[in-house]
């Protein structure tokens, strides 16, 4: 059976069961991140079903923008999603045959595409022999199981991260989760401060903000806060999304650091996402060069670290 994508014949309600049906969906292949990049980029969205015969065997969004009838730019950032039972090589290698046919290679035309897929050499020769060139190395992060109870989800954090959150639950901190989300904004100005001071890359505040906006009324934001003396010392965003949730920002200052707030804050998103029925949490991105400190910080809830293809254009 051949595999064909059909573009656009979804409603919203139809997509949003689809993708609540994903194993593992991603936060780049949500409705919120397609309005976003719309929002911020001026980005169009295109939605499409991929079929083996009768049987959909996954989703996938596509962001292009078309400019004085000449220059076309098709972007698909961590897609395909494969439902189960699809997702081999034969799978990925029909996959990007059939988008090499759907925006062929030409003069004016810039395909740029992050696979959600591990590194693999069968994969790899097989775009450059559709003239795909690898750009950049893939997008690094852990990926937290949720399925099991919150016990033994515990009880496979390294001992130190358990440590220093059995001592930050016996401190007067408080979690408090944002009603209303009044302090979108603050966390966003906190953030960017921490970046300017430690200079390190993550997503702008008009995309953190964007994406909080078309989440937010879907229930799908988390904004917690750790408050002593009614002063906030530490926070975090996460956005769900399916099946899964992403780690998106968080901030710390000085009072949050001595008391290990961050490990609170972690702790109770994972038991609000349980509770919300998420099964896989992706930590948010790591780098062992360049943020080694997050990094081990990330590893320390015991999940499991990955690594996709890469940039190609």
């Amino acid at each position: 059976m051949t595999l064909e994508i059909s573009w656009d014949e979804l409603t919203l309600s139809e997509w949003d069961r689809l993708f609540a049906a994903l194993p593992r969906p991603n936060l780049l292949q949500t409705w919120p991140y397609a309005q976003t990049m719309r929002a911020s980029e001026q980005l169009m969205t295109r939605f499409g079903v991929i079929r083996r015969g009768e049987e959909i065997a996954g989703v996938l969004q596509i962001q292009e923008i078309k400019l004085f009838g000449l220059v076309h730019i098709v972007t698909l950032d961590r897609g395909p999603l494969w439902f189960d039972d699809y997702g081999s090589a034969e799978d990925w290698g029909d996959f990007f045959e059939s988008f090499d046919l759907a925006f062929p290679k030409r003069l004016g035309r810039l395909r740029r595409i992050m696979p959600e897929a591990p590194s693999d050499e069968k994969l790899d020769s097989h775009l450059k022999a559709l003239s795909f060139k690898p750009k950049s190395s893939g997008y690094q992060s852990i990926w937290l199981d949720m399925r099991p109870g919150l016990q033994e989800i515990r009880s496979r954090l390294k001992q130190k991260w358990r440590n220093r959150l059995n001592a930050a639950e016996k401190t007067n901190i408080q979690i408090r989760s944002d009603q209303g989300h009044r302090h979108i904004d603050w966390l966003i100005d906190q953030y960017m401060e921490d970046r300017r001071l430690k200079k390190y890359a993550g997503a702008s505040p008009k995309i953190v903000r964007n994406l909080f906006n078309f989440s937010d009324p879907r229930n799908e934001a988390l904004l917690l806060r750790a408050t002593r003396d009614n002063n906030i010392i530490a926070a975090i965003l996460v956005f769900k999304h399916g099946k899964s949730a992403t780690y998106q920002i968080g901030w710390s200052g000085d009072l949050g650091r001595k008391t290990n707030a961050h490990y609170r804050l972690l702790w109770s998103a994972i038991e609000t996402l349980k509770q919300d029925g998420v099964d896989w949490f992706d930590l948010g991105g790591i780098n062992l060069e360049h943020a080694e400190g997050v990094t081990k910080f990330k590893q320390g809830l015991g999940g499991e670290d990955f690594q996709l293809i890469g940039l190609y254009t």
